[in-house]
């Protein structure tokens, strides 16, 4: 369901597309508050790539945010060392790692 003045949601096929070129090409950043979470949660660029890669959307999870005027969508996919881990992501040129989560420990 659409809702008037909110910019719609991407599908779930073109969310895979653009999430897997952005790992392939390298176009993407860490955000500040992900690098945080990163270092409290023992999380390296290479597990958020091989969830990112391995993994799958979870839109439940997704969250469009008013201020932002965007969606930010949920991914979860196995670390390098095979935990599970969720990956928030937005796009703007880019895309961006919002935030990340261990769900194994």
């Amino acid at each position: 369901m659409t809702v008037p003045g909110r910019k719609p949601k991407l599908g779930k096929n073109e969310l895979v597309a653009r999430v897997a070129e952005a790992v392939t090409s390298g176009r993407y950043r860490i955000l500040p508050h992900a690098r945080q979470r990163c270092t409290e949660r023992d999380v390296a660029a290479a597990d958020i790539e091989c969830a990112l890669e391995n993994g799958h959307p979870v839109p439940r999870r997704d969250r469009y945010d008013a201020l932002e005027g965007d969606w930010s969508y949920c991914f979860q996919g196995r670390t390098v060392d095979e935990d599970t881990l969720l990956v928030v992501v937005a796009f703007e040129d880019w895309m961006l790692v919002v935030t990340v989560v261990r769900l194994d420990r």
